[in-house]
C-alpha cells in the first residue's frame, strides 16, 4: 500500500481521526518541559472524569501519600507536574486504546494490558540505560507504541481479513508488511503526526521494532524498543537467548536474571498499581 493510500486510511478511521480536546491539550503540556502548575490545573479541571481518575491513582497505597490528595494542586505538589500530566494522558488515552482488535484476534483487555506493561517497562529501561530524565517520556511513548494497530485493524476488519501473530509476537510487523505492504509502526507514526504528537513520540512509535544509530530521538527509541521487548518477554515467558532480536535489544540493559525476575514482579501488579509504579517520581522512596 502506498503512502497516499495509507494517509487516506489514517484520516478515515472514525473516532480515531481526532483526539479528545483534553488529551490534545495534555499533548501540548507534554511538549513543554517547564509547564506551570496553573496550566495543568486549567486543562484537567475541564475534564472531571480524568481528574477523578488521576486523584484515585494519586491516593493509591503505592504512592504512600500521608494525607488524602483531594485536588489536582495537591497531586502536583506530591508528584510533580510531569508525573501528573503523564498520569492524566494515560487515563485520557485509555478509552482510545482499550478496544478489541478483531483483525488480530486480540481482546481489549490484552491490548491495554500490554500497552501499560510496555509503558512501565520503557520507563524502567530508561532508568537502566542512564536516561532517567526521559522516564515520563518513555512511559508515554511506551503506552502508545502500538497505536498503529488500531489503524491496521480497522483496515483488516473492513476488508474481512486477519493477521495472526508470529512467534514471538513482536515479529508481527514483518507479517503485516508481507500481507499488506505496510505495518503498524508506519501507520502509527502517521496517525500520531495526524494527532499532533511530539516528534519524539512519533519516532518511538515508528522505530520501536528497529532502533538503529540513524533514527531520530534514539535514546527514547532505545528505551521504548527495550520496553516493548521486556513486556513481551514477561508476557510470553521467553528466554532471553531464545531470539536474536531479544538478545541484542536487551544486551544494552546490562541484563541479568535478577533484573528479569524483579521486572516480572513489577509487571504482575494490577493495572492501577502498574500505572502508579511507572509514574512515581524518582525522589519518592520505594
Amino acid at each position: 500500500m502506498n503512502k497516499p493510500v495509507l494517509q487516506d486510511l489514517v484520516s478515515s478511521v472514525g473516532d480515531l481521526a481526532t483526539l479528545p480536546t483534553t488529551v490534545v491539550e495534555l499533548l501540548d503540556l507534554l511538549k513543554d518541559s517547564t509547564c506551570s502548575a496553573s496550566k495543568v490545573v486549567k486543562v484537567m479541571e475541564r475534564d472531571p472524569a480524568m481528574t477523578a481518575n488521576v486523584l484515585k491513582l494519586s491516593n493509591s497505597a503505592f504512592y504512600g501519600a500521608r494525607r488524602e490528595i483531594s485536588s489536582v494542586r495537591d497531586a502536583l505538589v506530591m508528584l510533580g507536574n510531569r508525573s501528573v500530566v503523564t498520569l492524566a494522558f494515560a487515563t485520557g488515552m485509555a478509552p482510545i486504546m482499550r478496544r478489541d482488535l478483531l483483525g488480530y484476534g486480540i481482546t481489549r483487555e490484552r491490548f491495554w494490558a500490554h500497552s501499560l506493561k510496555a509503558a512501565t517497562a520503557s520507563a524502567i529501561a530508561a532508568d537502566r540505560l542512564g536516561l532517567s530524565e526521559l522516564r515520563c517520556e518513555a512511559f508515554t511513548a511506551g503506552l502508545v507504541h502500538d497505536v498503529g494497530m488500531l489503524v491496521v485493524d480497522a483496515h483488516l476488519v473492513a476488508n474481512h481479513e486477519s493477521i495472526g501473530f508470529g512467534d514471538p509476537a513482536f515479529s508481527v510487523n514483518i507479517i503485516e508488511r508481507q500481507a499488506l505492504g505496510f505495518d503498524h509502526t508506519e501507520a502509527g507514526a502517521m496517525l500520531a503526526r495526524h494527532w499532533g504528537f511530539p516528534e519524539q513520540l512519533i519516532a518511538a512509535i515508528q522505530f520501536h521494532h528497529e532502533a538503529d544509530m540513524g533514527c531520530p530521538h534514539r535514546d527514547l527509541v532505545r528505551a521504548v524498543t527495550a520496553g516493548n521487548v521486556l513486556a513481551q518477554v514477561v508476557d510470553e515467558d521467553l528466554e532471553v537467548d531464545s531470539n536474536d532480536f531479544v538478545r541484542t535489544t536487551l544486551a544494552g540493559l546490562a541484563f541479568d536474571q535478577n533484573f528479569l525476575e524483579q521486572l516480572r514482579l513489577d509487571l504482575s501488579c494490577n493495572l492501577e498499581e502498574t500505572l502508579a509504579r511507572a509514574t512515581r517520581p524518582a525522589s519518592m522512596s520505594i
